[in-house]
């Protein structure tokens, strides 16, 4: 009878998948936005949460990061989240860098570190990544301790994994209220924010909130 009604009515079947896969989406932009394992700068509340998807080696992130860094510094109405996710193809200095600032974020200097390793365009071997530490004010001998946590390598997996189901295929990414921008791609990227923005303003004309 399930079978009859659907062949018949079949409008029905793709309203459920439909609403599948909006419940869906809707899951991997709560993982994408909220993880607390992930650093974020900017308000909890903000109308906007801009997502990275970045890897220390990869030269389009580098480019990328005075635009994030502009986001931070003027955007009020914009929270950032940095999710690492180092490239096979960026080999084991992509893979230390990632491990290492993710260690050091207890210490409360990730975003100064973070900077410092996207801006260094040179040989990023392990003792340029202890140098960049320590000039970020980082305990390099308590950062290296934390570096093999499994809980570390466990992370960067989920951030892989969470890409892929997003459509992000490399980087940078960036997931902006829930919508994918691949690659850095400047003019995309505002326009995005001020659909954005202007979808926030018409949000809270009509609720209120």
């Amino acid at each position: 009878m399930v079978r009859e009604y659907l062949v018949n009515n079949p409008d029905v079947l793709r309203e459920a998948l439909e609403a599948l896969q909006t419940r869906t989406d809707a899951q991997r932009r709560h993982r994408a936005e909220s993880d607390p394992r992930d650093f974020a700068i900017g308000p909890s509340d903000a109308a906007i949460t801009v997502v990275e998807f970045f890897d220390y080696r990869c030269p389009y992130c580098m480019a990328a990061l005075p635009w994030v860094q502009d986001l931070v510094q003027t955007r009020h109405d914009v929270r950032v989240v940095f999710k690492e996710m180092p490239l096979s193809i960026h080999g084991q200095p992509a893979l230390e860098a990632t491990q290492a600032s993710i260690a050091a974020m207890p210490q409360g200097r990730y975003w100064q570190f973070h900077q410092a390793l996207m801006s260094f365009h040179g040989d990023l071997t392990p003792a340029r990544i202890d140098q960049l530490a320590r000039q970020s004010g980082i305990d390099v001998a308590r950062m290296r301790r934390a570096m093999n946590d499994a809980a570390i390598t466990r992370l960067i997996n989920e951030n892989e994994g969470l890409a892929a189901d997003l459509g992000a295929t490399g980087t940078p990414a960036f997931l902006i209220n829930g919508h994918l921008v691949s690659g850095f791609d400047p003019e995309g990227l505002q326009a995005r924010l001020r659909q954005a923005a202007d979808e926030a303003r018409t949000r809270r004309a009509t609720t209120g909130r």
